[in-house]
């Protein structure tokens, strides 16, 4: 049996130990040089949140208002004067039903502001026409002499006048600003319910914006 002598095993040996050294550095080497950073995106609360909304028109507001409102026939006289001459009045009291509305766009986003988000949606909408209670509505129709205009047309007119005029002032500035908390009351809550069914943190308070101002 020969055997090898003792200075080849040793050389042998150490040249194994620096192959396997150098092999063990380029290894770390080699991971570290191909090594990337990237940011690991986490759930932010700070962040801009889109919630989805199943479109349509939200109804925010109602109000039920007593409304009287009047119509006026008068002579009508090319050449003279007939200011003077007896006018048919017809009065009209009715109770109004007045809904108020804004529509939905795909997404709502909520913005934050401060320690709360801010929410803007576009200006209140006065659902049309505006519904009246007809068997509690009062008419009064008043002749100042038997030459007044005849009654039954002027009635029939104060009735045909009665649903536009009802529109026209439900859209007017003094309606619409009292119909704004409550608003604002149920937009809060409709964004704060589809925020949680869609997964979303509501912790923050929702300050609701109105985009314009209210149309006439």
């Amino acid at each position: 049996m020969h055997r090898l002598p003792m200075k080849p095993i040793r050389t042998l040996a150490l040249a194994t130990l620096v192959v396997l050294a150098g092999l063990g550095a380029w290894h770390q080497l080699g991971r570290i040089g191909s090594t990337t950073e990237q940011k690991v995106d986490t759930l932010d609360p700070a962040q801009v949140q889109l919630i989805r909304t199943p479109g349509g028109f939200l109804q925010v507001s109602e109000m039920a208002k007593v409304e009287e409102f009047a119509w006026r026939t008068t002579w009508d006289c090319p050449v003279v004067d007939c200011s003077s001459l007896p006018r048919t009045v017809s009065k009209i009291r009715a109770r109004a039903h007045y809904v108020y509305r804004i529509p939905l766009a795909a997404q709502w986003r909520l913005e934050p502001e401060g320690d709360h988000y801010k929410l803007s949606v576009p200006p209140l909408q006065l659902q049309r026409p505006v519904a009246f209670d007809t068997a509690g509505m009062e008419i009064l129709t008043t002749e100042q002499s038997v030459f007044s205009p005849a009654a039954a047309p002027n009635r029939e007119n104060a009735l045909r006048h009665l649903g536009p005029e009802l529109a026209s002032r439900g859209a007017t500035p003094p309606y619409l600003d009292a119909q704004q908390r409550t608003a604002e009351q149920t937009v809060r809550e409709f964004a704060r319910k589809w925020m949680v069914e869609q997964g979303k943190r509501a912790e923050r308070p929702i300050r609701v914006v109105f985009d314009a101002p209210n149309p006439l």
